[in-house]
């Protein structure tokens, strides 16, 4: 009887084991869309990962939900290995504030003028420390 105990305990123990580790933390992500044109919805799926550096970059931030702050974060860093900040060196912040018709995305465009791997965030500004949107893309 003992025996049959230990394998329905193991059983179970390797049954739950998969639901007990992982976490149900709700962890979506927006979605940032890069183009060398305005962004509009002919061309919104048509993204582009390399751009020529002093050319315009615009770009399309969709919010995974509803944006409840006023105003998002954008950060732009480039991946670098003479940064002294563990490999990135912060390019460009800026504020943007959203209207009421503008909850779920914002729209614009930036120049870089050096070539290298970059990074855009975007942050809502209630949490600087987990973003809302990440994607990376190429100056040449």
């Amino acid at each position: 009887m003992q025996n049959y105990t230990k394998i329905i305990i193991k059983v179970l123990v390797f049954l739950l084991l998969p639901f007990l580790l992982t976490s149900c933390a709700d962890d979506k992500l927006g979605l940032i869309l890069f183009n060398s044109v305005p962004i509009n919805q002919n061309n919104a799926l048509h993204d582009k990962k390399v751009f020529e550096t002093g050319t315009k970059i615009y770009y399309l931030f969709i919010a995974p939900e509803r944006m409840n702050d006023d105003y998002i974060r954008v950060q732009i860093f480039k991946m670098t290995d003479k940064a002294p900040l563990g490999g990135y060196d912060v390019v460009r912040t800026k504020d943007y504030r959203l209207m009421k018709d503008e909850r779920y995305y914002h729209t614009n465009y930036f120049v870089l003028h050096e070539s290298g791997r970059y990074y855009m965030q975007v942050f809502s500004h209630s949490n600087f420390t987990k973003p809302v949107a990440i994607n990376d893309f190429y100056v040449r």
